[in-house]
């Protein structure tokens, strides 16, 4: 009998196709990363002066301390509060009157409300991972605490929790809400095609950023994570180009945090 070709999903000829799809991801991930490396330059810049401040300006750290202390205070809500204000309400606020010249839509409300809603939950996650890394690895400035946080942070939380809660929120908007029509998206081609790209892009800045956030007191890392977001709407709107009522609405890439 002669010998039958091997298929294209079999071992001894694999699917090329998909390899292919995961260097493009990968591709589309960095150029984003590339992108916005402006943006990213100057929040780690931002990020790291505040680190500086704390360790090396006794003025500037007793400001800070009083100002986590008052947020710990409002506990897991106002850090909730706080992570949606800055991850809805001021970065909605913030294309309205930078990029588009203070011209309102109800696309702008619904984005606003609907991110809002998103923070809020992931800040209310954050907050809680955050408490249970001081526990796991402790709180301090020396890099066998910093290290297992930054890993287990990136390459477990980000990639099992943060990305894929985030791409399907926000691909569940650009669908309209459709739940079913988000069911027949969610397979191995979201995963490659949607979800990778954007947790390349943010591995890019949230490895250094979370470096930073680490290297800060329990008490102050949430509040520098949530002024990562604000800094980051902001300068994402003063970058972005102006939008016309005509234009289509893009869909928006989740910054990870």
């Amino acid at each position: 009998m002669p010998n039958r070709p091997a298929a294209a999903g079999s071992p001894l000829r694999p699917d090329l196709r998909r390899h292919s799809s995961f260097r493009e991801a990968i591709h589309k991930g960095l150029h984003s990363a590339r992108q916005n490396l402006p943006v990213m330059s100057v929040l780690l810049v931002a990020m790291s002066a505040i680190v500086a401040i704390y360790y090396e300006w006794p003025s500037g750290a007793a400001f800070l301390t009083w100002y986590a202390t008052w947020q710990h205070d409002g506990g897991m809500l106002l850090a909730a509060l706080a992570a949606g204000f800055a991850g809805g309400i001021l970065s909605e606020l913030s294309l309205v009157y930078i990029r588009d010249k203070g011209r309102w839509t109800l696309t702008h409300l619904e984005n606003m409300g609907f991110r809002f809603v998103v923070f809020f939950l992931s800040g209310i996650i954050v907050f809680v991972f955050y408490q249970y890394q001081a526990v796991w690895f402790g709180d301090g400035f020396t890099w066998d605490i910093i290290v297992p946080k930054v890993l287990v942070d990136q390459f477990i939380f980000s990639v099992f929790w943060s990305t894929t809660y985030q791409t399907i929120t926000f691909r569940w908007q650009a669908l309209r809400y459709s739940g079913s029509k988000l069911w027949e998206e969610l397979n191995w081609d979201f995963v490659i095609d949607r979800m990778l790209p954007v947790l390349v892009t943010n591995w890019m800045f949230w490895i250094p950023g979370v470096t930073l956030v680490y290297a800060m007191p329990l008490i102050l890392q949430m509040p520098l994570n949530i002024f990562a977001t604000a800094i980051w709407s902001l300068l994402l709107a003063s970058l972005a180009k102006p939008h016309l009522p005509s234009d289509p609405e893009p869909e928006p890439e989740p910054m990870v945090p």
